[in-house]
């Protein structure tokens, strides 16, 4: 009896222990979120790690295969954490990942989430490792698209394993190409902040069925717009809801990119002409590759309401009514709308004015390119924060009213820097910044900021040394100093000097008055309080003539100037003169409108036509 109660007690002590290591073995950290980008204006995503636990060390029972030497700068896999510990429980998939010829040669450091991920699928989702190891592209594919695909299977496995299993032998998958990648990508977004649009997607037909690399297309811009429209998510899905157009591009730098416009109904044929140009100038105004091989760019209502378009790492959505013919306000802006979403493949990794300043600077630097229109902000001056360093400490929130002083004053800062500095002390001081960034994207616990900016465009180390180059760094850390203190470029009066002719030859008339107003129709006012600019204040001119021809338009333009130096916003209008009248009032809306708080200060009105100054208006406005 005593020799059996013995047995027993040693039999339980080693299930026991077997058991602990069983718990020991297959226990995770839960993962942050991983995307293919970092963003701004557009919303950011926070690359994590997930790791079996490190423990103690376990000697391993089994050889330990052979180890090719890496090459200089690269990680051996045994360097790993839970390298060892995989081999312990399961020599023969070590043995799996370690015959990938990228993995023998030695592990660069954009590798080594790959490599973890497939360590914890191994050891944790043998069946789905064991089919992922038969895809011929494991051994051959391109680094971050492996990270995606294992990254986003783990995530996708933590959750729930059976879909990951069900994904990684659908046809999208026979044979790995970007967008297949960003769609299991945007599968693991998906599962890890809306579980139940996840598995309405997972039960739908066209997935059920298996994804197509057609559907792969769709897919990969469901977790972006799961965060806005779930119900959309789910719709976009069905096999008559969308069109897609294609291009593939061969870029000086990056290779091979192609572009792929998502539609729920049609467009303008120029819109993907846009596109491309946007890509293509981004990487000539960056001097480095295009950070990505597959661009989606969704036509949808998948973005904040406050938003014209947003970038979501998978891909990039904008409000339909920008892909539209004519020449409406939103086709005039929608190659600066889509370059503005272009520009965050490279801008993601800053504080949100850094992001949102530099991508709308790239947007008004080829809106000018295209058009020939002036190199000028698109956004109303910030009312809510004097400075950069208000911005920073205010707290602002996104959908809030101050949230848009980031694009005003972060595209005001880099549009002073490249009228100070001109194009070429510019666009070098640019590169640095992002070269700056690029080399630290793996650190996600400090975003860039105004020191980061004021190295790239005032420190010596990028440009050419010499007196040149200490004039260079002053006057951009003194365009730096001012809008990151509050102070802009310190001017107190209207840029344009020229004396007011308010003559109107062509039909014979005059401009009599101008005026601004708090209402259409209202009494005029010099001065006014922030708080009682609620909504549109009113620009009344009021014209005469003695016209006696055919009917016939005059064109003006309407231009809003602030105190900082920089327009803000030109409206054209026209002015129909016949022989039955003798003139008329004409009332335009200026200032911010209802969704925004008047900046205080000096503002200026000026109305153009063929070339001259026909009126002006001075105002100011008052905390």
């Amino acid at each position: 009896m005593r020799l059996l109660l013995t047995a027993l007690i040693i039999g339980l002590i080693v299930v026991a222990v077997w058991f602990g290591f069983l718990h020991y073995y297959a226990e995770v950290q839960l993962p942050l979120l991983t995307s293919q980008q970092g963003s701004q204006a557009s919303p950011k995503e926070t690359a994590g790690n997930s790791h079996l636990p490190t423990g103690r060390s376990i000697s391993p029972t089994t050889p330990t295969p052979p180890v090719v030497e890496p090459n200089p700068g690269t990680s051996n896999f045994y360097s790993l954490r839970n390298a060892r510990a995989l081999e312990q429980g399961n020599p023969a998939a070590t043995r799996s990942i370690l015959s990938l010829p990228w993995v023998a040669d030695g592990i660069a450091g954009e590798e080594r989430e790959t490599v973890e991920a497939l360590i914890w699928l191994a050891a944790t989702q043998e069946r789905l490792f064991q089919e992922l190891t038969r895809k011929p592209w494991l051994a051959n594919g391109i680094a971050g698209e492996l990270e995606l695909v294992t990254r986003g299977l783990e995530l996708i496995a933590l959750e729930d394993p059976a879909s990951a299993l069900d994904l990684v032998v659908m046809p999208f998958l026979s044979h790995l190409e970007p967008a297949d990648a960003l769609a299991v990508d945007s599968l693991a977004i998906l599962v890890h902040s809306d579980l139940t649009t996840f598995r309405r997607i997972m039960a739908h037909p066209t997935v059920t069925d298996g994804i197509t690399n057609r559907e792969a297309r769709v897919v990969g811009v469901l977790g972006g717009v799961s965060e806005v429209n779930p119900e959309l998510a789910v719709s976009l899905l069905n096999p008559t809801a969308t069109t897609i157009d294609e291009r593939s591009l061969a870029l000086p730098l990056a290779g091979e990119v192609t572009l792929s416009i998502i539609r729920t109904r049609p467009g303008a044929p120029e819109t993907m002409d846009l596109l491309e140009h946007a890509v293509r100038s981004a990487e000539d105004l960056m001097g480095k590759p295009f950070p990505v091989r597959y661009v989606a760019l969704l036509f949808e209502d998948a973005v904040a309401a406050t938003n014209a378009g947003a970038n979501f790492g998978t891909h990039a959505a904008i409000l339909p009514k920008f892909d539209a013919p004519g020449d409406s306000a939103e086709a005039r802006a929608a190659g600066r709308v889509i370059a503005h979403e272009v520009a965050h493949y490279y801008w993601n990794s800053g504080e949100t004015w850094l992001d949102e300043g530099a991508a709308e600077f790239m947007g008004a630097y080829f809106q000018r390119a295209m058009t020939g229109v002036p190199l000028e902000p698109d956004n109303y001056p910030c009312g809510s924060a004097r400075g950069i360093r208000e911005l920073e400490s205010g707290g602002y929130t996104h959908g809030g009213a101050g949230y848009v002083c980031h694009y005003a004053l972060g595209e005001r800062l880099f549009l002073d820097l490249y009228r100070v500095l001109g194009e070429d002390a510019f666009r070098q001081g640019f590169r640095n910044l992002y070269s700056g960034l690029e080399e630290r994207k793996g650190d996600s616990n400090v975003l860039a900021g105004v020191e980061d900016v004021r190295k790239a465009f005032a420190g010596e180390a990028g440009f050419d040394g010499g007196q040149e180059a200490n004039n260079v760094g002053q006057e951009a850390n003194d365009v730096i100093e001012r809008w990151y203190a509050g102070n802009g470029p310190g001017q107190r009066r209207g840029p344009d000097t020229r004396p007011v002719v308010a003559e109107l030859p062509e039909v014979a008339g005059w401009v009599n008055r101008a005026y601004v107003s708090l209402q259409e129709g209202g009494s005029p006012v010099k001065t006014f309080a922030v708080a009682d600019g609620r909504d549109w204040a009113w620009l009344t001119l009021e014209y005469s003539h003695d016209y006696a021809g055919p009917p016939t338009e005059l064109v003006f333009e309407v231009v809003e100037y602030y105190e900082d130096g920089f327009p803000y916003r030109r409206s054209p209008f026209t002015i129909a003169a016949h022989r039955q009248f003798s003139g008329g009032v004409q009332w335009i809306s200026i200032g911010p409108g209802p969704e925004q708080v008047w900046a205080p200060g000096r503002h200026w009105v000026y109305v153009r036509h063929e070339g001259r100054k026909v009126a002006q208006v001075e105002f100011e406005v008052t905390p």
